[in-house]
C-alpha cells in the first residue's frame, strides 16, 4: 500500500509542476473568448532587451500576433519613444512578414504599418529587427533607449462591432561601453531563457519520478531479504 501511495505521490507533483502552466493559459484562453475583438502578442512582455549593441550590430526578433477574439480583426502598429531621443533618432527597424519587406527605415520615422486583417483564431508572425549603423561614434557609446510596440484592433468592415482591443509590448537597447569589433547578430536571451526553465522543469520532474521508482525497488528488496 505505502509503494502506491508513494507512485501517486510522484505522479501528482510531475502534473503539478508542467500541468500549473498549462491550466494558467487554458484559462486565459477561455476567458478570451468571451470578446469579440481580442488581440494577443507573444512574447508579450519584451521583444527586444539588449544591453551590449554595437556599431554595425543587429538584433532580429519575431513577435506572433494572435486574433483570440470571436470576430476577425483589422490591427495596426505603432511605436511609442519612452526614453531620451538620442540614440532612438539613430537605430534602423526593419519589418517583415512571412513574404514581403514591410518596413525599413530609421526607428524615430516609423509611423504606422500599413492595416492588416487577421482572421478569428488565426494568428501571423512579424519579423523584427533593429539595427545600430556603423557609422555612429564614440558619442552614442553608454547610452539607452527604451520604446513600446503598440498594437490596435478593431473590427472589420464585415463586423458589426465597435469595440477595440490594445496590447504593446516593450523593448530595450543599450550600448556598448566599448566601440570596437565588427557587426554581428544578437540573440534573443528571452526566449533562450524560458528554454532553460522548461528543461529545468522536465528535469526536475523526471528526477522526482525516477526517485519514487528507486524507491519502490529499494522497498522490493528490502522485503525480499527479510
Amino acid at each position: 500500500m505505502k509503494r502506491v501511495l508513494i507512485l501517486c505521490a510522484s505522479i501528482m507533483i510531475v502534473f503539478l509542476i508542467i500541468g500549473t502552466p498549462i491550466s494558467t493559459i487554458a484559462d486565459e484562453s477561455n476567458s478570451n473568448q468571451d470578446s469579440e475583438i481580442d488581440i494577443s502578442l507573444n512574447p508579450s512582455d519584451v521583444l527586444f532587451n539588449v544591453d551590449n549593441i554595437k556599431p554595425g550590430d543587429w538584433a532580429p526578433r519575431t513577435i506572433t500576433v494572435k486574433n483570440d477574439g470571436k470576430m476577425d480583426f483589422n490591427y495596426s502598429m505603432t511605436v511609442s519613444n519612452e526614453g531620451t531621443d538620442k540614440l532612438f533618432n539613430e537605430l534602423v527597424l526593419e519589418i517583415n512578414d512571412s513574404t514581403n519587406e514591410l518596413y525599413s527605415g530609421k526607428l524615430a520615422d516609423f509611423d504606422q504599418l500599413d492595416v492588416r486583417e487577421l482572421a478569428a483564431s488565426n494568428e501571423e508572425e512579424l519579423d523584427i529587427t533593429v539595427k545600430f549603423p556603423e557609422h555612429l561614434g564614440n558619442e552614442y557609446q553608454g547610452l539607452e533607449v527604451h520604446f513600446r510596440f503598440i498594437f490596435t484592433a478593431e473590427g472589420t468592415e464585415e463586423a458589426d462591432t465597435d469595440e477595440e482591443d490594445e496590447e504593446s509590448v516593450g523593448s530595450n537597447v543599450g550600448t556598448d561601453g566599448d566601440s570596437g569589433g565588427i557587426g554581428s547578430v544578437l540573440p534573443d536571451t528571452a526566449s533562450g531563457m524560458f528554454n532553460f526553465l522548461l528543461i529545468g522543469s522536465i528535469l526536475l520532474a523526471s528526477g522526482i519520478v525516477l526517485g519514487g521508482v528507486h524507491i519502490l525497488k529499494r522497498k522490493n528488496i528490502d522485503e525480499r531479504t527479510v
